[in-house]
Parts: structure tokens; sequence; C-alpha cells
């Protein structure tokens, strides 16, 4: 797909970057950040929304499965524009303040939602993803 990798953070030409997918941790995250993904989490926190979308893959980095946003005062809290909760929104999706939130994916049979009492909503068709929020 003509994706380039970068070996060095420091060289992303930010003038050049209209989107910005956060998918650095999974939901097992706990704060604190360590060192190696601090200077990222900074950047990403810092992003001007006029200028870059920021858009978070099942829960934002550095935020807690349930809390939300960290409180440590030592982990940099981002603020997506968009967040893709996978199989189902994670309850930290509370404190998600952007504008578009989607649910990714069609993961979870009818039997395992009801053993632990999922309210899943139901996807149109063949559709694989619903907007959450309008």
């Amino acid at each position: 797909m003509d994706i380039p990798f970068l070996a060095d953070f420091n060289s992303i030409k930010w003038n050049d970057v209209k989107i910005v997918v956060d998918a650095l941790f999974g939901f097992s995250f706990r704060p604190p950040v360590r060192a190696e993904f601090s200077e990222v989490l900074k950047k990403l926190s810092t992003l001007n929304p006029n200028e870059h979308k920021l858009v978070c893959v099942d829960i934002p980095s550095g935020w807690h499965v349930e809390n939300g946003p960290s409180t440590d005062g030592q982990t940099p809290v981002i603020q997506p524009d968009c967040l893709v909760s996978l199989t189902a929104p994670k309850t930290c999706a509370t404190h998600f303040t952007g504008s578009y939130h989607w649910l990714g994916g069609r993961f979870v049979p009818p039997s395992l939602a009801a053993k632990y009492g999922l309210n899943l909503p139901e996807y149109p068709g063949t559709e694989q993803a619903l907007r959450l929020n309008n």
C-alpha cells in the first residue's frame, strides 16, 4: 500500500500529515507510560485538531480501559476526533468527546453477548462498522 515505515519519530514531516492513527497499546494498558512511548504520546496530545485529525483504535493510548484518561499527571492525555471501538465500546468511551465514534466488527456471537449481558447494536445488512454518535 506504499505506506512508509519511519524508524525515527522525529523524522515525521507534520505539515504533510492530515490524519494520525493511534494504535499503540491494547486494552490491557495500565499507566504509567514507558519512557520510549512518552514522546509519541506528548506529540499526540498537542496535535492541533484543525490541522491533524486523530483517530484512535479501540482505546486512546494512555487511557485506562475503564477509567479513561490518565490522571497521574505524568501521562500525556490525548483526545481523539474519532474513536473506533472494536467488538464493543469499552467503559472508557464515556470520556470520549470527539466527533465520530464508530463500532467496528460483528465478532460477538449472540450466545456470548447474552452470557455477558452485552447490549450491542444491530448492524444494518452486512455492514461491519456502525457509527454510534450522530
